[in-house]
């Protein structure tokens, strides 16, 4: 097996970055998926007709997860390695592989980072944002610029690693694990905003920030409780009424 270089690992990083830049309704990410598969493509023997053929097999329809991508990328290179190799790859496997491995990273990436992550980190800015610490608003985004970078680094080694044993690591457990915590991190964050927000537009006597912070988390913490019971709709409609009324007054 042929080991993918350092610097093949950074120019795929690299271009990996400008993936969403040429989205398109028609094929969504294909140009992306194409353009950083030529970093690879560009470093072998040239030859047009088998560079058509390949230029096509990812010229087609392609979406998935930016975030984890990566992975599907590393394994990827790792399939054209081999079949330049002259390792047996059976036809239609590396466009196979593509369509399904991407397609699981977009459903595990679109649940761990659009709807647990991403929100949750939002609600973490608002409420230290709520609270003037700028500078913690500051630190959780570069946090979270440094870990996704650092995320889709390590995610083309270990693509390439894994080839197509990455099924497996699609099957690991933990994705869900994470998945359940940051969502339920997400609703809490989100109550406790509320609640600090509550607190302090409606001047509950209370100047201390802690003290906000704890009015904030006893009535963020029962937000969750409150989602997960399944209220009557019009009960809820209610109490968005009444918050509304109370907002409005309050400022």
């Amino acid at each position: 097996m042929k080991t993918m270089t350092r610097g093949l690992q950074w120019s795929l990083f690299l271009r990996s970055l400008t993936m969403q830049g040429s989205w398109n309704h028609q094929r969504m990410q294909n140009l992306g998926l194409l353009w950083t598969v030529l970093s690879w493509l560009r470093r072998t023997r040239r030859d047009v007709n088998r560079d058509r053929i390949i230029c096509r097999r990812y010229y087609g329809f392609f979406n998935t997860n930016p975030y984890l991508a990566n992975f599907l990328f590393g394994g990827l290179i790792r399939l054209e390695n081999d079949q330049e190799a002259g390792l047996e790859v059976p036809p239609g496997v590396i466009g196979t592989f593509r369509d399904s491995v991407g397609r699981a990273l977009a459903s595990l990436g679109d649940q761990l980072f659009w709807l647990g992550l991403r929100p949750t980190l939002i609600m973490a800015i608002c409420l230290f944002g709520l609270m003037g610490q700028i500078f913690t608003v500051l630190v959780v985004i570069g946090i979270f610029t440094v870990g996704q970078l650092l995320l889709r680094w390590v995610a083309l080694r270990k693509g390439y690693d894994l080839g197509m044993d990455i099924v497996d690591l699609l099957f690991d457990p933990r994705w869900h694990t994470w998945i359940g915590r940051m969502k339920r991190a997400g609703m809490v964050l989100t109550g406790m905003v509320a609640g600090l927000y509550l607190a302090q537009v409606a001047e509950f006597g209370v100047t201390s920030d802690r003290n906000l912070l704890w009015i904030g988390t006893v009535l963020g913490m029962g937000l969750p409780l409150i989602l997960r019971k399944r209220l009557p709709g019009e009960l809820l409609i209610v109490a968005a009424l009444f918050l509304a009324l109370v907002l409005t007054f309050a400022i």
